[in-house]
């Protein structure tokens, strides 16, 4: 009887202590991006890749400049992009058990090249007659469908904010998880 009693004792501390086990595996990428005035940059996605298994991780800047992303164990490729300033990469950066990594980092405004690079997608979109018109909607929920739902897809595309290559990026009417992120993703770019 009392070894029972231990065993479920036991065997309840072993369940209760095991998401403290694995939480102890992970690690802490944060910072906040700044321009080369020292101002605060928000909406910019800062891309973390393990350079080992090349697991992706992302997070975007909030209002303050900042961004936070909560990451395995190992070796990283941390990259910031903002349109309008020059992608910054920083490698090498080995992330221990429970660190919290500090690394701040600054962008500097395009440069001629850039600005020539990213002429073929505006003419892209001049060709197919501009930026897609969004008619009104009042809200938009999670899950919904909404006939604005396209276009919006359809511009957030063409603006850079939604991946084509996601899902159903460029297509539907059903507002899901990856129109809400580039709604979100646009939304902090551009102050909102």
């Amino acid at each position: 009887m009392a070894a029972d009693l231990r065993r479920r004792l036991l065997g309840t501390i072993v369940i209760l202590a095991l998401p403290a086990l694995t939480f102890a595996q992970d690690a802490t990428l944060s910072g906040t991006v700044t321009d080369t005035t020292g101002g605060v940059l928000p909406g910019v996605t800062v891309t973390a890749v393990n350079e080992a298994s090349g697991n992706t991780f992302e997070g975007v800047t909030d209002a303050r400049g900042v961004f936070e992303i909560p990451v395995r164990t190992g070796a990283y490729r941390l990259t910031a992009q903002l349109q309008g300033f020059a992608v910054v990469t920083r490698s090498g950066l080995e992330l221990l058990v429970g660190q919290q990594a500090v690394v701040n980092l600054q962008l500097s405004p395009s440069t001629v090249q850039t600005t020539e690079q990213a002429i073929p997608q505006y003419e892209a979109i001049v060709t197919r007659g501009g930026w897609p018109s969004v008619p009104r909607a009042d809200r938009l929920r999670l899950g919904g469908r909404h006939p604005a739902v396209l276009p919006l897809r359809q511009r957030l595309v063409a603006a850079g904010d939604l991946d084509p290559g996601v899902g159903t990026a460029g297509t539907g009417d059903v507002f899901d998880s990856y129109v809400d992120a580039a709604v979100r993703r646009f939304q902090i770019r551009h102050g909102i």
